[in-house]
């Protein structure tokens, strides 16, 4: 009995023991949990005021060693916002922050447009040498450049039906010529008579325009109006000056029915309006309401629709 009884109390002690060693490793294993999350980012960040949804807004765009820079300080609206700018660019995260704390006053998209843009920088001041594969969609401006001795492949000349000078004078990229070709149909139909005016311009012809507008007003007044040789879009040979039969005035054109008529129709045929009057603090040019570029129909749409200029698509969709 006694045996019995002895029996007994061993096991009720042995329970008792597993049951203090469960308690004792669950109990373990949770303060090691709660040590573990205390040291991840979610936490850190939870701790300096940022919520749960904001914390998953920084965890998808950034990795976890970047979410470093978001603990030096206390929570930043500021940057929740950039981050919610329609063409933010993870790449360009820190330049933002040190353009925004040299220009306090701008707002946050033009900000992420400048810097996408490289507007941060003066003109012609860190030239590059434009992506030639990118064929029809290659940028050329004041940021990137084509070599001196850069030609076009598959120039065509322009018939005289089509474009003012002497017959073969003019000429352009088949791609662009079809393109306008089919677009002068439209515009004919609907009683308009378009002429090109300027088309494919060698490097040595954009240097000759350049310093006769130079030598003539300046430098300033000539980088307002005319690209320097090898940021010329027309050595790409897919940029067209474009006025009616009646009127090749670069003053009066933008106030012509044809102008118009090319404002609303010309992304249907893949040519978007390259320097816009809203848009000269972007473009670096003064108005040009003859001045058509070819990228084709998709992103000229996208261009239109969106309302922004060949330079901005570029940053926004192909350099990112």
């Amino acid at each position: 009995m006694a045996t019995r009884k002895k029996l007994k109390k061993g096991v009720w002690v042995f329970f008792v023991v597993i049951l203090f060693l469960s308690i004792a490793i669950y109990s373990g294993i949770n303060i090691y949990k709660d040590y573990q999350y205390k040291q991840t980012y979610e936490y850190k960040l939870l701790e300096i005021g940022y919520t749960k949804d904001e914390v998953n807004k920084l965890k998808e765009v950034f990795k976890n060693e970047e979410l470093d820079i978001f603990l030096e300080s206390e929570k930043n609206e500021d940057i929740l916002n950039l981050i919610d700018e329609k063409y933010f660019l993870k790449k360009n995260f820190e330049k933002y922050l040190s353009y925004k704390e040299k220009n306090k006053k701008k707002e946050l998209s033009e900000i992420v447009r400048n810097i996408n843009l490289h507007l941060d920088k003066k003109y012609y001041e860190e030239l590059q040498n434009t992506n030639q594969s990118l064929d029809t969609l290659m940028l050329v401006n004041k940021y990137y450049a084509l070599p001196s001795d850069y030609e076009p492949t598959e120039l065509v000349t322009i018939s005289t039906k089509y474009a003012w000078g002497t017959k073969g004078s003019k000429k352009t990229r088949q791609v662009t010529l079809d393109a306008f070709l089919e677009m002068w149909d439209q515009a004919m139909e609907d009683g308009y008579y378009l002429m090109i005016n300027s088309a494919y311009r060698s490097y040595q012809d954009q240097e000759k325009v350049y310093n006769d507008r130079k030598n003539s007003r300046g430098e300033k007044y000539a980088d307002s109006v005319a690209a320097r040789p090898g940021s010329s879009e027309h050595q790409t040979g897919l940029s067209l000056d474009i006025f009616s039969k009646n009127n090749s005035n670069q003053s009066t054109f933008k106030d012509t029915p044809e102008a118009a008529w090319l404002k609303e129709n010309a992304h249907k045929y893949g040519f978007v309006l390259r320097y816009p009057e809203d848009k000269v603090n972007i473009t670096g040019y003064s108005y040009e309401s003859w001045h058509y570029r070819y990228v084709g129909v998709d992103v000229a749409t996208k261009c239109f629709e969106e309302n922004i200029t060949f330079d901005e698509y570029y940053a926004y969709y192909l350099e990112k």
